[in-house]
């Protein structure tokens, strides 16, 4: 009885600053398509749909199946042989802004997370095959209407992440030459966090133990954020150029969920500003030029400069560099943040311009 009355508090505390809107496990699917229409229009197991395009000579849906997995019950299946023939894949369930609709008032934290099996190695498949997750708030989607977006390359084991950014274009949080890369054959949880109030986005990768951060939306002058953007589509879409080579495709699904929060969890927080707390600035106050450095051999592979307002300054690249030296001469005085791209993440500094 004692430890019923110590977890009491603990279940029952805040009903109303964590809701659960939406969540697929595949549990009750049954086994085999997931649905009957490969055009996209009717719509199969729990209304999801199923679209092919591209696929010459074959018309079926076996490519999007439910099966069960050892360990985990039934899962989503994205497999098959890799055609020879351009081929784009894509499994899609809309309805989420009615979901995200009945949150209670003040949870304006939207949370997206998921589990995804990264499958096998597929050395044969050309640079521009790529497997996406996306969350975006109208349809078709695309990376410059997509609120988030994941990119799974499969020949490397690489993952991109991105954010809406700026007058429609996609900000990525890492860049293709040097993404963190994720073991084959593996199931891994992604979560991320869209904060419309405070304009951030927060993508955290437990594997690595790692937290990005973007400015989400920092471009737009919306007075709504999250009913201008409000997410409604998640879609899975998998593209394989022409001639990717004969392979065996098999990717899968599980666990996708939306929750509605009042606040980032301070968790999250605290290992995005871990992050930033390896790096130094010095001088800061700067004048002319501030040098960026850390003490754990970190590599910087981008700087973008934002003002206080979130709008972009600019941008520099580096080919990862532990030491920076960056040039603010042409800077107006005033207060900056500048946001250090590397493979852990993306920290955040602030910086005083005389």
């Amino acid at each position: 009885m004692k430890n019923i009355l110590i977890l009491l508090p603990l279940l029952f505390s805040n009903p109303v600053h964590c809701q659960v809107l939406y969540e697929e496990i595949f549990d009750n699917y049954t086994i085999g398509n997931l649905g009957t229409d490969y055009s996209g229009v009717i719509p199969g197991q729990g209304g999801w749909l199923s679209y092919i395009q591209f696929f010459q000579g074959v018309k079926n849906n076996s490519f999007s199946t439910i099966i069960n997995e050892t360990g985990k019950g039934k899962v989503l299946a994205i497999s098959g042989p890799v055609p020879v023939t351009p081929f784009n894949m894509y499994v899609t369930k809309t309805g989420l802004d009615n979901e995200i609709d009945q949150r209670t008032a003040g949870n304006n934290v939207i949370k997206l997370e998921f589990d995804f099996f990264t499958g096998s190695e597929q050395p044969n498949i050309k640079n521009t095959g790529r497997h996406y997750i996306f969350l975006g708030y109208v349809l078709p989607i695309t990376y410059s209407n997509a609120v988030v977006a994941y990119s799974y390359f499969p020949k490397t084991g690489a993952i991109s992440v991105f954010h809406y950014g700026n007058n429609g274009k996609p900000v990525a949080l890492n860049n293709a030459k040097t993404d963190p890369v994720l073991p084959f054959d593996t199931w891994v949880t992604f979560r991320v966090y869209l904060d419309y109030i405070n304009k951030k986005v927060y993508f955290e990768t437990p594997y690595f133990n790692t937290v990005a951060v973007g400015d989400f939306l920092a471009g737009s002058t919306s007075a709504n954020l999250i009913e201008d953007f409000k997410p409604s589509v998640f879609q899975y879409f998998f593209s394989v150029p022409q001639d990717a080579g004969p392979q065996q495709m098999v990717n899968k699904l599980d666990n996708i969920k939306i929750t509605a929060l009042q606040n980032v969890p301070s968790e999250v927080l605290s290992t995005a500003n871990f992050l930033a707390e390896k790096f130094n600035l010095y001088p800061n106050p700067a004048t002319n030029v501030v040098n960026i450095t850390n003490n754990e051999n970190m590599f910087v592979k981008e700087v973008a400069v934002y003002d206080v307002t979130g709008k972009l300054i600019n941008t520099q690249n580096y080919n990862n560099e532990a030491e920076i030296q960056l040039n603010v001469e042409h800077l107006a005085s005033g207060t900056y943040m500048l946001h250090l791209q590397t493979a852990e993440g993306t920290a955040v500094k602030k910086l005083v311009k005389k």
